[in-house]
């Protein structure tokens, strides 16, 4: 066989494992496909067969000049980067494919979830509390015997513990790991009450990253050192180092198991000092779009990999105009996440809110008050998702907090630090 009827045998099996949408022109507006046309012809029109007995014996004599060799190489190699376009592209699209399949997942479960329990009634557990039978014990049996079917449960705490094993390049420096469970503790546990469980991430207050990593948080000039606020360090909410920690925690949390990440502590230091530094001056401008860029950022993230987000906010952000220094704007904040959790704990309203000279001692006028001023101003109830006072209040107080939620037609969880809830807390209230 001469080496033309080589070359053309694989030229011609390039052609064909080329998908035939394809047709290539040059810049000297030769069309490929022509080209495939013209070799082909001249093949038919020097190939003869004789039959020889039994034989059938091919003599083929192909004549291709130099300049159609060129050609078809430099169309091979065109071919070729179009080729591996065409294999990135469906990699491109087949990621984002699988991430809108994890949103979509994601967002079922919880509606499926809602309907079959008629909504979201939660309680917070802290973390340190997973294996302490005494904390635990009670709280297994609120989920076996009450209309409780959700838990928050820490991933990152208050004191800037992370409560699993974590792989971030910080943590051999932060030495913050106090391992309370892992993936398959967190599916046995949901697997045996059949809860949804939230992943509470404490984002930019941290004693731990701000004292290890002084740059990235917020300074105070009278001291050049991390602002403490009664013991709390606050991380600088335009810091990229930061913002970039927090994220992969909440990430590695959504890939333990956990339905939906909770951000708290979404926000600046609260306080009228003056005296703090920022990479970024705190206004209203500059505070806003970092948390809720921030926010956005992980919804995207948490949203490609399967789980939902929310934010734990101030209850007074729901009467608020501004932000009131901390960055934490209703208007703004509700469309960066899934669910807002406003604090309504009416212990935490001053005097004469909403008219009540102790507003501590009304929890459903309170509760009811705040939860009207958020629907008010065009939050959606499936976005609304408040945290009711579980401390301080009487077992008929906190009843009338989940009253005056679900009178609202609303979800709920219920906060208490010490994660001690008597399960007479859920049952019906007297009309």
């Amino acid at each position: 066989m001469s080496m033309n009827r080589v070359f053309f045998i694989i030229i011609l099996f390039a052609f064909l494992v080329v998908p035939l949408s394809i047709n290539i022109v040059n810049d000297d507006e030769m069309s490929y496909f022509n080209l495939v046309a013209e070799v082909n012809e001249k093949l038919f029109e020097n190939t003869n067969f004789e039959r020889e007995g039994t034989d059938l014996e091919k003599q083929a004599t192909i004549s291709l000049s130099d300049e159609q060799k060129q050609l078809i190489s430099k169309q091979l190699q065109a071919l070729t980067k179009i080729n591996n376009s065409i294999f990135n592209n469906f990699e491109e699209i087949q990621n984002e494919n699988l991430k809108g399949v994890n949103e979509y997942i994601a967002l079922y479960r919880w509606q499926e979830f809602s309907a079959t329990y008629s909504g979201i009634k939660g309680i917070y557990l802290s973390g340190y509390h997973f294996l302490r039978e005494e904390k635990i014990n009670p709280i297994k049996e609120i989920l076996s015997s009450t209309v409780v079917n959700t838990i928050v449960l820490d991933v990152k705490t208050d004191n800037g513990h992370l409560l699993y094993d974590s792989e971030i390049t910080e943590i051999k420096e932060l030495k913050n790991e106090r391992i309370k469970y892992d993936a398959q503790t967190l599916q046995s546990f949901k697997e045996e009450f059949d809860i949804y469980l939230i992943g509470r991430v404490v984002a930019f207050q941290d004693p731990i990253f701000s004292r290890t990593y002084p740059e990235s948080a917020i300074k105070d000039i009278s001291t050049s050192k991390p602002y403490n606020q009664d013991g709390q360090y606050f991380l600088d909410p335009s810091d990229s180092a930061s913002r970039e920690y927090i994220l992969n925690v909440a990430l590695e949390a959504c890939l333990l198991g956990f339905d939906e990440i909770q951000f708290d502590y979404i926000r600046y230091p609260d306080t009228s000092y003056q005296g703090l530094v920022y990479d970024e001056e705190s206004n209203f401008a500059n505070r806003t779009k970092n948390i809720n860029s921030f926010l956005q950022n992980a919804t995207d993230l948490l949203h490609d990999n399967g789980c939902l987000t929310s934010a734990d906010i101030f209850g007074y952000v729901l009467n608020a105009k501004s932000d009131n220094g901390i960055g934490q704007h209703l208007e703004t904040i509700v469309t960066t996440v899934d669910f807002i959790s406003p604090m309504v704990y009416p212990s935490h309203y001053s005097k004469g809110s909403f008219g009540y000279s102790n507003p501590n001692n009304f929890p459903y006028e309170i509760v009811t008050a705040s939860l009207n001023d958020g629907l008010s101003r065009g939050v959606q109830e499936k976005s609304l998702r408040p945290f009711l006072q579980g401390f301080w209040h009487s077992s008929e107080d906190v009843r009338l907090n989940i009253k005056a939620a679900e009178d609202k037609g609303l979800d709920w969880i219920i906060w208490n630090n010490s994660s001690v809830y008597d399960e007479d807390y859920f049952s019906r209230i007297n009309s």
